[in-house]
């Protein structure tokens, strides 16, 4: 059987460019999700002490506020491994306090889709479009700067 050498070559700024929209459109979603439970604050911290939370409204404003702030961290591509790791988490605890820990199967749809959507920028990084990328870029020529 003879062995095939094959080699995968990705253009760069393509990849680039699709990492930056999946993150930006992710970064979008947890934005308005996060955004809902602020402005309906009520309703969910209600569910939050429904659940059983111990101190229902810091633990619920806590999650809220971290999912609008790794949404735009998301966006800007900064810390993005982190966040998008952190994200799913932050998602799947606001998910159980938003419908009150009475998970359907819509809900678990669309947390395999965020997963789906977070494994390239999770695993491969943020691409160049990113505030990630231009701190290692500075970095890199401040290091070999003459």
């Amino acid at each position: 059987m003879p062995i095939t050498n094959l080699r995968c070559n990705i253009d760069e700024d393509a990849f680039s460019l699709a990492v930056f929209i999946t993150r930006l459109l992710t970064g979008g979603v947890l934005l308005y999700v996060s955004a809902g439970c602020l402005l309906y604050y009520r309703e969910f911290l209600y569910n939050a002490a429904a659940i059983g939370l111990p101190l229902p409204v810091p633990a619920g404003l806590t999650v809220a506020v971290a999912e609008l702030f790794l949404g735009l961290f998301l966006i800007l591509g900064w810390f993005t491994r982190p966040a998008a790791v952190l994200s799913f988490l932050c998602t799947s605890a606001m998910g159980v306090i938003f419908f009150a820990a009475d998970i359907n199967k819509l809900y678990v749809a669309l947390l395999v889709l965020l997963a789906a959507a977070l494994v390239p920028a999770a695993l491969l990084g943020p691409g160049k479009i990113s505030l990630d990328y231009k701190h290692a870029l500075r970095r890199a020529q401040k290091t070999y700067r003459g």
